[in-house]
């Protein structure tokens, strides 16, 4: 179901930035560092494939990651 290999968390994090949520957000609402964002959005557009947060929502949306 998911080909990726996506963590959890980094489920997570792109379900949240697909809601339309800011980074800051985002650590806000999982209790981590901006920076651990960057760092968890970092390995999502790797492991998707995908170079802008657009792109990687887009993504998830249409195969239904998120």
């Amino acid at each position: 179901q998911d080909p990726y290999g996506l963590t959890p968390r980094e489920k997570e994090v792109l379900a949240s930035l697909s809601q339309g949520n800011s980074y800051k957000m985002i650590a806000a609402a999982l209790s981590v560092t901006v920076d651990t964002i960057r760092s968890h959005i970092k390995h999502i557009y790797e492991k998707l494939h995908v170079h802008s947060q657009t792109e990687a929502v887009s993504k998830a949306i249409y195969e239904k990651l998120v």
